[in-house]
């Protein structure tokens, strides 16, 4: 009796096919209607779908005159189209059973990977033997490979069964994390941690790559996971970093160590990698190191500093939210504040429509010189939009209580 073939189904990370081991090339997209009946058929498992979900699902929002029809239409396209290829032959895998569509695992057996990080993580969940646990704990969050169906995302019924796939991944990842942390066993954890942010770059998954670098003693990665989270969540997001992340900062900068033979290797280990041009821009935590010493040196040196806070707003003066507009409307307003400003100033971005500039050695009445400089600056790169740019300044001087800001935002100032 010949052995039958067993195909391997992905749908975490994407949907794909494979036979044998050998990737299978599909002819269409997974977004096509018919492709989408052999997902729904396939994520339905030996149950099956009821024919009237899957006319919901399928044709839910489309004006057709008689849905069933086009569903046995596609289902006929579909089970054709399977016998052309070579990994389904001439096995009739779609089934129709008491109004239920179902794929006949005894004609050509399949393996989900859904499935098995169902069965693989409720074992690891309800296993009692700790190296057992830990052992399939790792083996389940393996197996997920990312969002499930993410090119059927916006569907409802992806987005509803992936939270539940998501939400047992979290589970055996933080049991996972506990159990290995307390074993010591800081290079698996590691290693999940990184898997896990590459799927989310959640803050939660940065701070396991930070503490286990940290446990093994690899403070300079632990500060390059650092610096690579901090970039992401500012620069992508416009978030502040948070507190735990801040600590974790102090603590790998306590722990850094630099070895050079003589001085001029450490002078050329600081220098700037890019060329000194207009006002120097840094990370938030870097802008903060740069606020103090600043205003450590105005106590000895009586010279004045200010900080100004520039905020990209709409028409009416409300911040601007519009994600596509505001996302290339603040990289020209970096390039404005950059260009603007001297090589002593700093700035950074402080939220996702504002930057925070430090300026040094002005009186608060240039404020306006420098808004104008900003502005022109930017209507040069030819924006096409109606929006302005609203300044406040604040003297930078830690001892003084903030008084009445400065705020102005001139008529010229919006754009059309």
């Amino acid at each position: 009796m010949e052995e039958k073939r067993i195909v391997s189904i992905n749908m975490f990370g994407g949907f794909s096919v494979s036979c044998e081991g050998m990737p299978v090339a599909l002819d269409y997209a997974n977004t096509t209607k018919m492709m989408q009946l052999l997902i729904s058929v396939l994520a339905a498992g030996k149950e099956g779908i009821p024919r009237k979900e899957l006319i919901s699902r399928l044709y839910g929002n489309d004006e057709l005159e008689d849905p069933t029809v086009t569903l046995r239409v596609n289902a006929h396209r579909l089970r054709k189209y399977l016998k052309t290829t070579e990994c389904f032959g001439d096995a009739d895998c779609i089934k129709i059973k008491a109004g239920s569509y179902f794929w006949d695992r005894e004609e050509l057996p399949v393996v989900l990977d859904t499935e098995v990080f169902l069965k693989t993580a409720g074992l690891a969940l309800r296993e009692t033997d700790e190296d057992k646990k830990i052992t399939q704990l790792i083996h389940a969050c393996h197996i997920y490979q990312g969002e499930f169906l993410p090119e059927l995302a916006g569907e409802e019924w992806v987005a509803v069964t992936g939270m539940d796939y998501q939400k047992l991944y979290f589970d055996c990842l933080r049991e996972a994390e506990e159990l290995l942390k307390n074993r010591g066993r800081f290079e698996e954890l590691l290693e999940l941690g990184a898997r896990a942010c590459r799927i989310y770059p959640y803050e939660e998954f940065y701070l396991i790559q930070i503490d286990c670098l940290m446990s093994l003693g690899r403070f300079k990665e632990a500060m390059d996971v650092y610096e690579k989270a901090t970039f992401f969540y500012f620069e992508e997001l416009g978030l502040k970093p948070s507190e735990e992340m801040m600590e974790r900062f102090h603590a790998m900068s306590d722990k850094v160590q630099f070895r050079a033979a003589v001085v001029t290797d450490i002078k050329d280990g600081l220098q700037e990698e890019k060329e000194k041009y207009g006002a120097y821009f840094c990370t938030y935590p870097g802008f903060m190191d740069c606020y103090h010493i600043v205003c450590r040196m105005m106590e000895r040196n009586g010279q004045a500093a200010f900080l100004m806070l520039c905020t990209m707003v709409d028409r009416e003066g409300l911040p601007l939210t519009d994600e596509n507009k505001l996302e290339k409307y603040m990289e020209k307003l970096k390039q404005a504040i950059g260009s603007s400003l001297r090589k002593g100033d700093f700035y950074t971005r402080y939220g996702a429509n504002q930057y925070l500039i430090l300026l040094i050695g002005l009186h608060q009445e240039d404020s306006a010189i420098i808004q104008n400089r900003i502005d022109s600056r930017f209507l040069s790169f030819g924006l096409k939009a109606r929006a302005a740019i609203e300044y406040k300044v604040q003297p930078a001087s830690e001892e003084e209580r903030p008084g009445e800001e400065l705020s102005f935002r001139q008529a010229g100032a919006l754009w059309s």
